[in-house]
């Protein structure tokens, strides 16, 4: 017994707005002419069945009638960027999660080590907020206990951790990032 036939290559509708291309065998990868992004991700089931062979094919003259902008991303009318590959549209771009936190830079943390070491600037900027108050009471406390001279060595071991920091910065700043979701 055959398989029924499979409707022939070329545009179809698509349910959730626009048009895919179907080889003959399987869909493509873009859909053209979605209403707004999310209707044009939600049109890129793996899984959508193929045409029926009742469905119309949509064919459209690709002969442009004045030369056309260079290839790239433009804004649709949504908003949202779409390719423009010279001679037609292609997917929208992902979209971007907006309000992220920015990177968490070593160098920037580095010139808060270097400046501003003593008050443990650098592990504020960095988030470790518990560390930067005892780095805080051990620096400033021993000093203020100094007169008795119980506090060098409370002084003694900030100088040691504020060493330690000049060589575990980079990693501390990584894993910054990664705890704030940034893959750096």
């Amino acid at each position: 017994m055959n398989p029924p036939p499979t409707p022939p290559a070329g545009w179809y509708d698509v349910p959730a707005g626009g048009k895919r291309f179907w080889d003959g065998r399987s869909w493509s990868a873009d859909v053209v002419g979605a209403p707004n992004a999310t209707a044009e991700y939600e049109a890129l089931d793996p899984f959508l069945p193929p045409p029926r062979a009742t469905a119309t094919v949509a064919t459209v003259p690709m002969t442009p009638l004045v030369e056309s902008p260079p290839a790239g991303w433009y804004p649709g009318p949504t908003g949202a960027l779409r390719w423009w590959d010279g001679r037609q549209w292609g997917p929208f771009a992902p979209p971007v999660s907006q309000g992220g936190a920015p990177a968490r830079d070593v160098g920037i943390a580095y010139l808060f080590l270097l400046l501003l070491g003593g008050v443990a600037a650098h592990r504020f900027y960095l988030g470790l907020i518990p560390s930067a108050i005892v780095f805080n009471i051990l620096w400033w406390g021993g000093w203020l206990l100094s007169i008795l001279l119980i506090g060098i060595p409370m002084i003694l071991a900030a100088a040691i951790w504020w060493v330690a920091d000049l060589f575990l910065l980079p990693s501390l700043s990584r894993r910054a990032n990664a705890v704030r979701g940034i893959g750096l």
